[in-house]
């Protein structure tokens, strides 16, 4: 494939171009097969194949390469492509914490350590430090969820991550197809609007324009013995998963944490009585 060619299809899906340096480091690897064919899948009008362009674009990024050289990484170009594809901007945001020497650096080197792309410092064995990004998953028959906490990319706030997967067919009980997982990250506002469904003040929610495609939606209702989660990208299937009151616990605990994370002077009580105004708020105009 021509270097026009590959820099057209990435203008098409809004990521930048990769110069020829880029190009040969991918070249007879894995990882540079794969990516030749998610871009004639994409070119071909394939549009959820994007996720997977992105991180590979993002996995070559310079600044990103020197970070790693730093952290002692001798991880191939298959193995940085293939953990970032897999996890998505969790990945990318552990790396953007030690860069940035924020305070979740520490944990970051320990998720990254984990999965395999920096060496594990005789230091951090010793000393217990939070997992970075905590999340968990919640199961039904035809596809999962996975609940993560995160931050915004524009302002840092915290927030949640509502991830969805649909099941491998023929692959056995709980085996989801997680590389390509539909991804959704709510903007803290919703985050306030989605507590009070989960507290059942509000019976359904629908957002849309979500991602860089702004191709993707969330929808969540209250069906009295349960939830329904729904999230759909443009020329994908739909992820739905049913959500048992039980499983909804953690997610309600982990909106909480993250709001309150944002907004350290206020009690849970605080943020319990501003979602019930705003309910109210929102049924009055109904």
């Amino acid at each position: 494939m021509k270097v026009s060619e590959i820099t057209s299809i990435l203008a098409q899906a809004a990521l930048p171009a990769l110069s020829r340096d880029q190009l040969l480091e991918l070249a007879g690897t894995e990882a540079g097969k794969r990516f030749q064919a998610v871009l004639v899948a994409f070119g071909a009008g394939d549009r959820h194949q994007r996720d997977e362009l992105e991180a590979t674009v993002h996995v070559l990024a310079p600044a990103l390469r020197a970070t790693l050289r730093r952290l002692g990484s001798t991880a191939t170009v298959d193995q940085l492509v293939t953990t970032a594809c897999r996890e998505q901007w969790r990945f990318f945001d552990a790396i953007d914490a030690i860069a940035q020497q924020t305070p979740r650096a520490a944990g970051a080197r320990q998720y990254l350590a984990e999965q395999g792309t920096i060496p594990t410092a005789q230091t951090t064995r010793s000393i217990p430090v939070a997992p970075p990004y905590y999340s968990f998953k919640v199961f039904g028959t035809a596809a999962a969820l996975c609940i993560a906490e995160a931050q915004t990319q524009a302002t840092s706030q915290h927030t949640v991550n509502i991830e969805g997967a649909l099941a491998l067919a023929g692959a056995g009980p709980r085996t989801f197809d997680w590389p390509n997982k539909i991804v959704v990250q709510l903007t803290v506002q919703e985050a306030y609007q989605v507590l009070g469904l989960f507290e059942n003040r509000i019976r359904s929610l629908k957002f849309d324009g979500h991602g860089r495609a702004h191709d993707k939606s969330l929808g969540i209702e209250f069906q009295e013995s349960h939830y329904f989660v729904r999230l759909i990208q443009r020329g994908r299937p739909a992820v739905a998963v049913p959500v048992r009151p039980v499983d909804a616990i953690p997610i309600i605990s982990l909106l909480y944490k993250q709001l309150l994370r944002n907004e350290p002077h206020l009690r849970i009580e605080d943020i319990r009585c501003m979602v019930e105004r705003m309910a109210e708020m929102t049924a009055l105009k109904r």
